[in-house]
């Protein structure tokens, strides 16, 4: 067993700056690789402040955060105190949805379609592994093919652009830079699942801001804003899964209450489908961070998305891609270039743009026949009440159909009950799926009762 003093050297050893946060992060690393076993007892703040140089308050909060992070807890009478290896952090509300749409013959929950031809991506990888840039040795922030494509029909101007591999993995890295176990983080509801997900990893609170009519409740944003959040997410286009987007009127309003205050993290999953682009970023460039995510058209495994705008956070997130050697390969940012500015893939989108409109359109009028309120909202999602979200999902799922319950987008119980359903998931079948959902809420329409 170690001792005291051998344990205290071991913390020495491995914490490079005299900082609350670099000794939160070298006693995590040391539990999580068992370089400090489970059932050892962490030495006092007074031997930590002592041993580094310390204040006692910094090292006080440094055993604060681990306690957080569930790593460790303290006993009245015996110190702080290793808990073992924690559970792993797991997206569970997105797991949970993947499970309930493995092997179902209709899926209508996740964000996906079928029966559409599929974008070429041949000429686009052709182009990019003849590129004369291919194989340099320095990684790139962005290609500037790719930041001259993207740049054309960015929301606001900006000079700071990152490209990364998919939305979440910007989101989930960028809330890690701004977040700190305890940390409250304003999050406008609904929203995507993996939100909270992502939050829930980082032991940080969500306050949940709904949706009104022109977009978040401002009101609830401005008391939110006492407590000192530490970010704002939401969506400010086409929102998922609702459909729905922020007005003009709410874009100035919003600036006037979040200037100077938080980061900004807007999201933009559905390009490159028409509708709105506005942003906060064109009233507070410099506060706002702007993540717009390619493969909902290009598919899964084309997965990119491109950052823009807080120069401040972009250079931080740049530093962690290179030490890590996550960052994006130039072929597949070239390619993604050739993708945004080629002619027939212009065309191609159009036409898949139209199809994924005309598959809304056509889902809603089907649910609306059978007396159902459906929002005039963007697709391709539908974000519909129901009378309970639980025994309508359950009810579905025996009939091998997949939507998805209102409480993955927005926890509590102090909404209306709801699911959301994919309506570009199929091309056609609209009135029979139409006619399932309305059966599943209310069973006595069965058989044409």
């Amino acid at each position: 067993m170690e001792t005291d003093n051998a344990l205290l050297m071991t913390i020495r050893r491995a914490v490079t700056l005299r900082t609350t946060a670099a000794l939160t992060r070298a006693v995590a690393d040391l539990i999580n690789t068992g370089g400090i076993s489970a059932q050892a007892q962490l030495p006092t703040i007074r031997e930590v402040s002592d041993s580094l140089g310390m204040s006692r308050s910094a090292v006080g909060q440094a055993w604060r955060e681990l306690q957080a992070q569930g790593l460790v807890e303290s006993k009245r009478r015996g110190g702080t105190v290793v808990i073992g290896h924690p559970i792993p952090p797991h997206a569970k509300r997105y797991e949970s949805m993947i499970r309930a749409s493995i092997a179902m013959p209709v899926d209508l929950g996740n964000l996906w379609y079928e029966d559409m031809p599929k974008i070429d991506l041949g000429p686009a990888f052709q182009y990019a592994v003849t590129h004369p840039d291919v194989g340099h040795r320095f990684a790139q922030q962005i290609s500037p093919e790719l930041r001259q494509a993207v740049a054309a029909t960015w929301p606001f101007q900006t000079d700071s652009f990152l490209a990364m591999h998919g939305a979440v993995d910007a989101l989930e890295m960028s809330l890690a830079a701004l977040v700190r176990p305890g940390d409250r983080v304003a999050v406008a509801v609904p929203t995507i699942a993996r939100v909270f997900d992502i939050l829930e990893s980082l032991s940080a609170t969500p306050v949940l801001i709904p949706w009104r009519p022109a977009g978040p409740d401002l009101d609830d944003l401005n008391r939110t804003l006492v407590g000192k959040p530490a970010a704002f997410v939401y969506q400010p286009n086409r929102a998922l899964p609702t459909g729905r987007s922020v007005t003009s009127e709410w874009i100035t309003d919003a600036a006037e209450i979040i200037a100077g205050t938080l980061p900004v993290l807007e999201l933009d999953q559905t390009w490159p489908l028409e509708g709105s682009r506005l942003s906060l970023g064109t009233e507070l460039p410099e506060q706002v961070l702007h993540i717009r995510s390619f493969n909902f058209a290009f598919g899964a495994d084309m997965r990119q998305a491109v950052l823009g705008g807080n120069s401040r956070l972009t250079d931080v997130l740049w530093n962690r891609l290179s030490y890590s050697s996550r960052y994006v390969s130039r072929i597949m940012q070239l390619s993604q270039a050739y993708l945004l500015t080629d002619s027939d893939t212009q065309v191609a989108l159009s036409s898949w743009n139209a199809e994924i409109h005309r598959r809304h359109r056509s889902f809603a009028e089907a649910l609306r026949r059978r007396g159902h309120e459906v929002e005039d909202a963007s697709p391709p999602m539908i974000w519909l009440r129901v009378p309970d979200e639980h025994s309508v999902c359950t009810r579905l799922s025996t009939r091998g159909i997949v939507v998805h319950p209102g409480s993955f987008f927005q926890p509590g119980t102090r909404w209306d009950q709801r699911i959301s359903i994919n309506a570009a998931a199929a091309g056609s079948g609209f009135e029979n799926l139409a006619e399932e959902i309305a059966v599943a809420c209310d069973p006595r329409l069965a058989g044409g009762a």
